[in-house]
């Protein structure tokens, strides 16, 4: 009889346990969760910038580089009319500002290169 009521109960632990975990897996995967979160598709480390903030510095890039190709437009325009016109002191002068700001440019891009170096490692 002893044996009998001890099987009796593991049998009913058991059903108790499937039930609950029915339960349990039926709320977890039911309809209003049917929907799994889905998965990021862009993994990014805590100090990378969010892809809104990436994407606004990207436009104000595009900004920058888009002036930039119409004052470089306009040199070349004047530069040209001043070669028309056989001023060639102004020419001279023009190419040497020119020559400068090409080389600024340069290591500040440098600059800015090496600091986004030493950001990535930590």
């Amino acid at each position: 009889m002893f044996k009998i009521s001890i099987s009796i109960i593991a049998v009913l632990i058991l059903l108790l346990a499937i039930y609950s975990s029915t339960l349990v897996s039926i709320d977890y995967f039911g309809d209003d969760n049917s929907k799994l979160p889905e998965p990021r598709h862009e993994m990014r480390m805590f100090h990378e910038p969010s892809p809104e903030i990436r994407k606004n510095e990207i436009e104000l890039e595009k900004q920058y580089r888009q002036n930039d190709v119409s004052r470089e437009i306009s040199k070349i325009d004047s530069i040209l009319k001043n070669l028309e016109n056989k001023n060639y002191e102004s020419v001279k002068t023009d190419l040497e500002q020119e020559r400068l700001r090409i080389q600024n440019d340069l290591d500040l891009d440098l600059k800015r290169m090496d600091l986004d170096m030493l950001r990535m490692n930590p």
